[in-house]
């Protein structure tokens, strides 16, 4: 008869110890992970948070490297409108074009081909500078004309293409201009730093248009979020925007949500520009 091999099996002790212990593995592996997850957050988070401040601080250097100062001039001659240390009002340069007819008392016509902007000029909402060339008694100016219509189907003569032809503001005559007399195109803009949904943002809006503001960057820290410091030909603060020849822009970002109650991760980043032919004093 054959006799069955004794076996012996695990005690109830034993069970409970191995229990334990994959609990503990188990649970030490999930922390881990979960330390690993939220580090990766982290970092995402601060990253998108870095690509958002650069993008937002090429849109306000691009448009404030276009403004130009004189010191002393008219307000005429003076991109910077309103100086304020979280706000500015300014003229935005929105195209430039070069007459190629002969102009009318009030219409211009501009060749689409010599045109910069990113869009066609807009009546009510665009102003026209007209350059007027100086003589022996008075310099060079640019004349501001107000834009009361725009048509593009009239082309160029000379077989110079489409055109772009502009109905201006009635006084002074334009008839004394020549064809490829050049013409900016501005619009009078505004950034500012404002609160929406209990948070700060930086904020743009077309202030000849008589728009709301709208979100360009954000959300930025409260009160320090978005700083400018304007700066004279040596560099020093000025509170005369006719001296202004740099602008400083200080932005301070952070991330929406930080989880876990922890306070939210910060950014800054600070820029300079000059402006446009801004000359030394």
């Amino acid at each position: 008869m054959l006799m069955l091999a004794h076996r012996r099996g695990f005690t109830l002790a034993e069970i409970m110890l191995g229990l334990v212990v994959t609990l503990v593995v188990t649970g030490s592996i999930y922390n881990l992970l979960l330390a690993t997850q939220r580090v990766t957050r982290a970092q995402a988070q601060r990253v998108m948070l870095q690509s958002s401040l650069r993008a937002g601080s090429l849109i306000v250097l691009n448009e404030l490297a276009e403004l130009s100062t004189a010191t002393g001039g008219t307000p005429d001659q003076n991109d910077v409108l309103t100086m304020g240390s979280s706000a500015i009002t300014y003229r935005a340069m929105r195209g430039m074009g070069i007459i190629c007819h002969l102009p009318g008392a009030t219409v211009i016509r501009l060749a689409r081909s010599t045109f910069t902007g990113h869009r066609d000029p807009q009546a009510g909402r665009d102003r026209a500078f007209v350059f007027v060339p100086g003589n022996a008694e008075t310099a060079d100016s640019w004349v501001p004309r107000d834009i009361v219509t725009v048509a593009t189907a009239a082309p160029c003569p000379g077989g110079q293409g489409p055109g772009i032809t502009l109905t201006l503001s009635s006084s002074p005559s334009l008839e004394a201009l020549e064809v490829g007399t050049p013409v900016r195109i501005t619009e009078l803009m505004e950034f500012r730093l404002y609160r929406a949904d209990g948070r700060s943002w930086l904020g743009a809006r077309s202030v000849s248009a008589g728009e709301l503001i709208q979100p360009l960057l954000g959300p930025l820290t409260d009160v320090s979020g978005f700083e400018l410091e304007y700066l004279d030909a040596t560099g020093s603060p000025t509170a005369d925007r006719s001296d202004v020849k740099s602008i400083q822009v200080r932005l301070r970002g952070m991330v929406e949500s930080a989880g876990d109650n922890a306070a939210p991760p910060e950014e800054e980043l600070v820029t300079r520009v000059a402006l446009r032919n801004s000359p030394a004093t």
